[in-house]
């Protein structure tokens, strides 16, 4: 039996791969809707400009749900935006990048004094309000991106994508640069209250390059920035990652957050010590599902073996609030099953696809 524990504990202990008194709920994704917005007056764009309106927005599915953690910023193109990228607030929700800053990776130079720079200094007061607010109550999970996506926000994923094939040493250059941007904008977030960074890096997705590109192009920066930083760190790739698992295992990072791509009892035997987050369906399931689909599901993956359970992706805004309170209650009221049920369950199901064809 282990003793009852605050969010942040739960949410430390499961990515560390140790046991919890249940699973956590400790969502790296922005789980948002917009019933939860009209909760707490939060809008577009003004959230991304405000710390407060940002705090309680992060704060909003804790407070009418029960889930254990949070993310922000909103968007993944803050960064981008600092480091010169014009992004299209025409969509302010998630604003695009529409023009690319980096030309030649020899000339890119990073700016002094980033936590001055552009929203970085929101985003750094809304770490201060919500740890000031909420303690140990609410693990804080903020969101930075990885610097192999990064270089393709800042030089155009066409450019990337060349670089790889006809010149690696410019992408090489560029990664290595923004790797040092990232590590100082992650330490920052560390001193302002983080308990855990959320990395993204969705440019290095198995639907986008091979295993060994990841190896080559990605990895290095991944390993970096975690030994960099020194603090607990899951890593996110959207789609098919299936190639670049047995390189994540190796990366350094805690954990890793997958899509519904790569079924979590495969993820669990590729992973090694590295813990498993995910792999919630949001495309159906939480907009469209029932609570008791949702509930059903959530129980699925944490008998597969996730530390923390959570979703694929961002919740769609339209999802009902109700439907968020069934993932929690699953979390909290599923038995943990032990690491020879884990292994048990995830041979029977290897079998299971294996008889059917399916990978």
């Amino acid at each position: 039996m282990v003793k009852q524990m605050s969010a942040v504990e739960r949410a430390l202990a499961a990515v560390r791969n140790r046991k919890t008194d249940h699973t956590s709920s400790a969502n790296g994704l922005v789980m948002t809707t917009v019933e939860m917005m009209n909760a707490v007056g939060a809008t577009y764009p003004e959230v991304h400009y405000n710390a407060q309106m940002m705090a309680d927005m992060a704060a909003v599915p804790y407070e009418m749900c029960g889930v254990d953690g949070t993310t922000f910023p909103l968007d993944i193109s803050l960064e981008a935006e600092i480091l010169g990228a014009e992004l299209d607030w025409r969509k302010a929700d998630r604003p695009p990048i529409k023009g690319h800053s980096v030309k030649n990776p020899d000339d890119f130079t990073i700016p002094d004094k980033i936590e001055e720079l552009g929203r970085i200094p929101v985003v750094l007061k809304t770490l201060e309000l919500l740890k000031n607010n909420y303690g140990d109550d609410l693990a804080l999970l903020p969101t930075t991106v990885c610097p192999f996506t990064l270089a393709g926000h800042l030089a155009s994923v066409d450019e990337l994508f060349l670089w790889i094939i006809e010149d690696p040493d410019k992408l090489h250059t560029l990664t290595s640069k923004l790797t040092d941007f990232v590590i100082d904008y992650q330490k920052l977030m560390m001193d302002y209250g983080a308990d855990i960074l959320f990395a993204i890096d969705p440019s290095s997705s198995g639907d986008l390059i091979s295993g060994p590109m990841y190896a080559e192009f990605a990895l290095p920066s991944i390993k970096r920035m975690r030994k960099g930083t020194g603090a607990p760190t899951i890593l996110h790739i959207c789609g098919n990652t299936k190639p670049m698992l047995e390189h994540i295992a190796g990366s350094g990072v805690e954990g890793f957050s997958f899509d519904k791509a790569v079924p979590v009892w495969y993820a669990k035997q590729k992973l090694g010590d590295v813990s498993a987050y995910g792999n919630l369906d949001v495309i159906e399931l939480f907009p469209n599902g029932t609570p008791q689909d949702v509930y059903n599901a959530t129980v699925e993956v944490i008998r597969q073996g996730v530390n923390i359970a959570g979703t694929a992706c961002d919740v769609p805004e339209t999802t009902p609030v109700e439907n968020i309170r069934a993932f929690v209650q699953a979390c909290k009221e599923t038995p943990i099953p032990s690491k020879e049920e884990v292994v048990a369950y995830g041979k029977k199901l290897a079998e299971e696809a294996a008889a059917t064809g399916k990978k």
